[in-house]
């Protein structure tokens, strides 16, 4: 399973691993993976060497790519390009590779949000209607705040079939709020989280009001070119872009070209092309006074509290979770033939990103994985040899609590995880007492043995620990 801390983008694909694993973001809570307890200490060239063979392992080089950049503290520990970013051209990924970041760019809107706020022109507090004074009655009381944290209520753009049945057609800003603008709410604003798109389409409208520039320039003037981040902007597809690498989907045949979406649609939810290279300029200046002040930024990453003063799982543009007991802040990002995953774990100063030009490819557990080796904790079992009888009591056909289904077989002495969908995961025993799900950060959980049966709980990073009902 592959937590994320967002409703990807557009086309949103419903089965039910997506089901599952945008659950993530409905959650305050987070988990240690298992590995807190490790003593074993590496040295920076060990740990390097560990994320050299993670991302070898995931490299191909006849496929679409991803580029990634691990940087602690002052020291970049990995950078790299790999795979290709045309297919059609054989070109291969470089790390300076431009790409799609999808819903990473809602924490630069957020930024541009705060620095709105810091100048006096607009306040958290300040509802919808006082800034649109033309935005309809629906949600005019809807505040700054509400939809910076996900808590508007506002139903999601991108899942509407206006939207995604038009999604290669370009729109205006008013078009794209008139999609949404006029329909009932799906909740009482404040009352709890909802990740809506259309949440920061709205605040894109806001910060060109605001302002009186194109969210576009905005961003170019008060963030990209402080920072010297001369490879990030607004995705334009006429646009001239060094190094821009291409969009796939994956079929049951191979790949293809990812569907054509008109950039004019994401806006400030997802509209942005990066380098990890200019991200990692952006990850430091967050340390820094450069673009706020940090008592003002660091409300990007605080769970604020709701209308019944529980904390949301949201704070402005981040979530925040926890890595081996390490507050981390976390994104994901995902558009047709791109995804994306960024985490940061701020009291090590590390920070993880990694870009890939295909819509399948697992960005989260490679950046959650290459986190945990930067922060000296890697998620490496230490396999263990159970007794046979054991791993028979294991085996069997499991409900999870969280909606899944799971055979787990016995094939020549290896433990099969096998989900209803027919994705086929290796479980490897571990010394501490767990069963690993290969390429994964999940686990399972051994209980008592009663009657050659055994009790199983599967674990979910910043997701929760779901029982299992044996069906057999």
């Amino acid at each position: 399973m592959q937590p994320i801390l967002s409703v990807e983008d557009i086309p949103m694909k419903i089965t039910p691993r997506t089901l599952a694993t945008t659950l993530f973001a409905t959650l305050s809570a987070s988990i240690c993976l298992g590995l807190c307890n490790q003593a074993a200490a590496f040295t920076d060239s060990e740990l390097q060497q560990k994320m050299q063979q993670l991302v070898a392992q995931k490299a191909k080089a006849d496929q679409p790519g991803f580029t990634v950049i691990v940087r602690k503290g002052p020291q970049v520990m990995l950078r790299g390009g790999y795979g290709l970013a045309d297919l059609e051209t054989a070109t291969p990924m470089r790390p300076d590779s431009n790409l799609r970041l999808a819903s990473q760019t809602k924490q630069f809107t957020a930024m541009a949000v705060l620095q709105l706020v810091q100048a006096g022109k607009i306040k958290l507090e300040h509802k919808v209607g006082e800034v649109l004074t033309d935005y309809p009655a629906v949600g005019r009381d809807i505040t700054i705040k509400q939809l910076l944290t996900h808590s508007s209520g506002i139903p999601n753009l991108s899942r509407m079939p206006e939207f995604r049945d038009n999604k290669a057609k370009d729109a205006t800003l008013p078009e794209l709020l008139a999609l949404f603008s006029s329909q009932p709410l799906q909740f009482a604003p404040g009352s709890r989280f909802g990740y809506s798109n259309s949440n920061y389409v709205l605040l894109t409208a806001i910060i060109e009001a605001a302002s009186k520039q194109t969210y576009a320039d905005y961003l170019q003037q008060h963030v990209f070119q402080p920072l010297g981040m001369k490879n990030t902007g607004y995705d334009v597809a006429s646009d001239i872009v060094p190094n821009r690498a291409k969009g796939y989907e994956q079929t049951a045949t191979g790949f293809r070209n990812a569907d054509v979406i008109s950039m004019t649609r994401p806006q400030g939810a997802g509209g942005l092309r990066s380098t990890v290279d200019d991200l990692n300029l952006w990850d430091q200046a967050l340390y820094t006074t450069k673009l706020l002040p940090q008592e003002l930024l660091q409300q990007s990453f605080v769970k604020h509290p709701g209308a019944d003063g529980k904390p949301l799982p949201y704070g402005y543009g981040w979530m925040s979770a926890d890595l081996a007991e390490l507050e981390t802040h976390e994104h994901s990002g995902g558009i047709d033939g791109f995804s994306s995953y960024i985490i940061r774990v701020p009291s090590q100063q590390v920070y993880v990103a990694v870009l890939a030009n295909s819509s399948y490819f697992d960005s989260y557990t490679m950046a959650v994985k290459l986190a945990a080796i930067a922060v000296g904790k890697p998620m490496e079992p230490t396999p263990v040899t159970l007794p046979e009888a054991t791993l028979w009591a294991i085996t069997g056909n499991y409900s999870f609590d969280d909606g899944t289904e799971r055979l787990i077989t016995l094939e020549q002495g290896v433990l099969i995880c096998q989900t209803k969908e027919g994705a086929r995961q290796q479980l490897t025993p571990s010394a501490d007492g767990k069963l690993y799900l290969e390429d994964d950060t999940s686990y399972l959980t051994l209980g008592k043995i009663s009657k050659g049966k055994a009790a199983l709980e599967l674990v979910v990073r910043g997701f929760g620990t779901f029982p299992a009902k044996r069906l057999q």
